[in-house]
């Protein structure tokens, strides 16, 4: 499946593989991700006009790495040490950085 527009996906495979977790950017973020795809994560997709940082721990705490908007992507998370240990992702109107 590929990521809608206006959608962040993540992915349990790097490279964007496995049967993605899909979020609604305009509804925000989320503090504790469903055990879907928590500690599972391993690649992201951002088809959104907002950026989106997905963090290793609950309440967006610990190391993160930030999607930039319309089209940005992270193919391997193993890069930011966050591969499958995804556990919140926060939806933010501002740059990364």
């Amino acid at each position: 499946m590929d990521c809608p527009d206006g959608y962040v996906c993540i992915y349990p495979e790097i490279n964007f593989g496995g049967q993605p977790w899909v979020r609604r950017a305009v509804d925000g973020g989320v503090k504790d991700l469903p055990s879907s795809i928590r500690d599972r994560g391993s690649s992201i997709r951002n088809n959104s006009g907002r950026t989106a940082r997905v963090y290793e721990k609950r309440n967006y705490s610990g190391r993160w790495a930030c999607v930039t908007r319309s089209g940005g992507s992270i193919h391997d998370l193993r890069g930011y040490n966050l591969n499958d240990q995804t556990r919140s992702l926060k939806i933010n109107r501002n740059g990364c950085g």
